[in-house]
């Protein structure tokens, strides 16, 4: 071969060289330009996103009053420490922090959360309902997975939709003082015990020694009549009127709760009282009462709640607290993003573990339940020992029937009023309000 030919060769071969490099540069550029594959493509997108609306800044709110405290130990910490570039604020409702108030005022709000027979009607009575079917879908939370009759309770207030998540359940729980019975020489109440057996107790334990008032069952009365095993709804959905009248389940609900009155002497003692003062030798309450007050200083533990001989072996109802992503969030896909991380085995398992009762179904969650709560010893497991009731339909009504179904309890465990004249009124009450709130 000629030498001429021979440097030919060569200057092809360099320019060859040169423009594979060329082009293997100009894909490099493309690819970091996209993002560097399918997950990376999305977070740019977001960042773009966010830069239009400006930095991620989330703000939760509730009616129900928790503490700064107590919202971060539940929930705040954890969303901050998977999402630090996210500003997740909690407001407190309070004297001028009302939902009103902030409304009036134009406060953001991206998340609303308060229990199940609140939230939904709270945020529809200020627009601030929205569906997040879309977004359930696109980020892919499977919904079978957490616990049904919550699921089923947030369709049926949403109408079909889904305008809120529940993060976590309470439930209604029977609490005792043990040094009470001991004291006394009763035993203590067991697991699976019926109403009539858990009042013949209480009865033993009203009186006074050396002075000192000692009552027997101290009751919730609202807790009582919305989670009930029996799963009686205050309001029938489709004709939108009382039950009272028409369900005959509430005639033994009643009688339970009036018996309960007279072991306290007819006055409402309750939770509280049986924290405080010690002199009571048990309680119907919310299963987190013991996350919510001290009670290192009792000596106490819990059984499961009592059964009705109309429903044996049912457990309550639960209660979840529902949170829902508002219309006005400028973040509704991040605000999903921290909603459904709260929802990761990672974040439930903890929850469980603090006994606090988790939404998510997996049996390594549910064991878990108390092992790492500062009350050792409890009996914790009889609030997850049975199946949920399933809840009744809610309706937009219930918050305001809660306190007219519990009005005259007093009177008839004072002899003042009978069971058949109390429903009356009570029917009566209900038919004034729902018509009230129609006309609104």
């Amino acid at each position: 071969m000629k030498a001429l030919d021979r440097g030919k060769m060569r200057t092809t071969k360099k320019y060859m060289l040169w423009l594979a490099g060329g082009i293997m540069s100009l894909l490099l550029a493309a690819c970091g330009s996209s993002g560097g594959g399918k997950e990376n493509t999305g977070g740019d997108k977001s960042a773009e996103q966010n830069a239009d609306k400006g930095p991620v800044k989330l703000v939760f709110y509730s009616t129900a009053g928790w503490s700064q405290e107590a919202f971060n130990e539940r929930f705040g910490d954890a969303m901050r420490k998977k999402f630090p570039n996210y500003t997740i604020e909690y407001i407190q409702s309070g004297q001028g922090a009302g939902l009103a108030d902030l409304m009036a005022a134009g406060q953001q709000i991206d998340v609303f959360w308060q229990a199940v027979d609140v939230t939904i009607q709270q945020m529809q009575e200020y627009k601030l309902d929205y569906d997040m079917s879309d977004l359930i879908k696109k980020h892919g939370l499977d919904l079978s997975t957490l616990e049904p009759s919550s699921i089923d309770a947030v369709r049926s207030l949403s109408g079909g939709k889904m305008y809120a998540l529940p993060l976590v359940i309470n439930t209604a729980a029977l609490y005792y003082n043990k040094d009470l019975f001991d004291k006394f020489g009763v035993p203590y109440p067991k697991d699976n015990m019926t109403w009539d057996q858990v009042i013949e107790l209480a009865k033993r334990m009203y009186r006074t020694d050396g002075g000192q008032p000692y009552f027997g069952l101290g009751t919730s009365i609202t807790h009582n009549f919305s989670l009930n095993p029996q799963s009686v709804p205050y309001v029938d959905r489709k004709t939108e009127k009382a039950t009272i009248l028409t369900d005959p389940k509430w005639k033994s609900i009643f009688e339970i709760i009036v018996e309960a009155y007279k072991t306290t002497g007819g006055t409402a003692l309750g939770p509280t009282q049986f924290v405080q003062n010690k002199n009571i030798a048990m309680t119907e309450g919310l299963a987190n009462l013991f996350l919510n007050m001290d009670m290192t200083a009792m000596n106490w533990d819990m059984v499961t709640y009592p059964t009705y001989k109309e429903a044996p072996g049912k457990a309550p109802q639960p209660y979840p607290t529902l949170f829902g992503i508002t219309s006005t969030s400028k973040f509704k896909d991040e605000a999903f993003q921290v909603l459904q991380h709260m929802l990761s085995e990672q974040e439930q398992l903890s929850l469980s573990e603090r006994a606090v009762i988790p939404v998510l179904q997996k049996e390594s969650v549910q064991k878990a339940f108390g092992t790492k709560s500062k009350y050792q010893g409890k009996n914790f497991q009889s609030i997850l020992s049975r199946r949920f009731s399933p809840m009744p339909d809610k309706t937009k009504y219930d918050s305001k029937a809660q306190p007219i179904y519990n009005k005259y309890v007093p009177n008839i465990a004072k002899g003042e009023m009978d069971l058949n004249t109390a429903f009356r009124s009570i029917d009566e009450d209900m038919t004034k309000m729902i018509a009230e709130e129609k006309s609104k």
